[in-house]
């Protein structure tokens, strides 16, 4: 498991956003088990899957057009 620290709570609505107008936001919540803390962020790779550090950037690209 990762877990990122989000610079305010913001950011996970911001993935939220991204997650329902952009493909590449929905791909990372169909490969990873995330759970929103706080200001948290836990992800877990689902079965099959693996742990790819470009992912979470991907993410966060995204999420920047949406906060």
């Amino acid at each position: 498991m990762i877990k990122i620290t989000l610079p305010s709570s913001d950011a996970i609505k911001a993935i939220n956003d991204a997650k329902e107008d952009c493909l590449q936001p929905i791909g990372f919540f169909i490969k990873y088990k995330v759970t929103f803390n706080k200001l948290t962020m836990e992800i877990e790779p689902n079965e099959g899957f693996e742990y790819d550090p470009s992912d979470i950037f991907h993410l966060a690209w995204y999420a920047r057009e949406y906060k």
